[in-house]
């Protein structure tokens, strides 16, 4: 298995409703009324994620990725799962989510995996499409997803961009300062994921593992959902470090998660961090 696949596996801009008012006109002929046009379909639209928390042994899981909805309603995009689904669903990376939301926000929607099992997904989308809530899933299909449910909840994540610090200690006594500038991109790729624009991190505290400073592999650095994926090359050239956190809300502003250093005098050694902008 590739480094990259390895890394994807730990790993909306909202459309806001515009409500018209009819307009009431009074002339020397009499009253006259306009039409009230039809509601606008709540939409979800950009990089969302979706929890969805197992009422049997399926523990939590989270999809997440790029999502848009037409004028229509109708709902597709491109997911990815961390969880225990992901050993459910096989080797394919890249799920399809295709559903529908009606006037009133209700959301019906469908994740199928490689393997033919499927999540169908129900919930109820807020007006300016920002969040997913007082939703539930079922499992269905031939693999370990048949027959578990439970609830879901979600919202749109906003783009993992600002001036990211945090710390982490991959061995005792030892303390690694960590800050980088991201910058990521709102559109999604054919992925469904997001990348990141070229960046280098200041380090202090890592300069015996090789971390005098770090430089971004756009190539394997990304989010999806809730997650972000950082791939950096240390100053030496040897070593490489990746970061995998989560946001537990839309404004990605705290970032949990764990360092792990992946080659160099420090192989092997990990430490959890949050990472924090203003």
């Amino acid at each position: 298995m590739s480094y990259k696949s390895r890394l994807h596996f730990s790993l909306m801009s909202a459309s806001i409703a515009v409500l018209i008012a009819a307009s009431l006109s009074i002339g020397c002929a009499g009253n006259s009324t306009t039409t009230n046009p039809p509601l606008p379909v709540p939409a979800i639209n950009g990089n969302f994620s979706i929890t969805a928390t197992s009422l049997g042994t399926s523990g939590l899981n989270f999809f997440g990725g790029a999502v848009q909805t037409d004028s229509s309603g109708h709902v597709t995009g491109t997911v990815h799962v961390n969880g225990s689904f992901f050993l459910c669903f096989g080797i394919q990376l890249d799920l399809p989510l295709a559903g529908a939301i009606d006037s009133t926000g209700k959301l019906n929607a469908t994740i199928t995996s490689s393997n033919g099992q499927t999540i169908t997904l129900n919930g109820q989308v807020s007006p300016n499409g920002s969040f997913l809530s007082g939703g539930t899933y079922t499992g269905s299909g031939t693999g370990c997803a048949s027959g578990d449910h439970g609830t879901i909840s979600g919202f749109q994540v906003q783009p993992f961009t600002g001036a990211y610090s945090g710390a982490f200690s991959p061995a005792p006594a030892t303390t690694v300062n960590f800050a980088i500038t991201l910058a990521q991109s709102t559109t999604a790729d054919s992925h469904g994921r997001f990348a990141f624009a070229p960046a280098t991190a200041a380090i202090t505290g890592g300069t015996a593992c090789g971390l005098a400073s770090a430089t971004l592999d756009t190539a394997l650095s990304e989010a999806s959902g809730n997650t972000m994926a950082l791939a950096l090359l240390g100053s030496d050239g040897t070593t490489s470090v990746t970061f995998v956190g989560i946001t537990t809300d839309g404004t990605t502003k705290a970032v949990a998660g764990q360092f792990n250093i992946n080659s160099g005098p420090c192989i092997g050694q990990a430490g959890l961090a949050v990472l924090s902008h203003p």
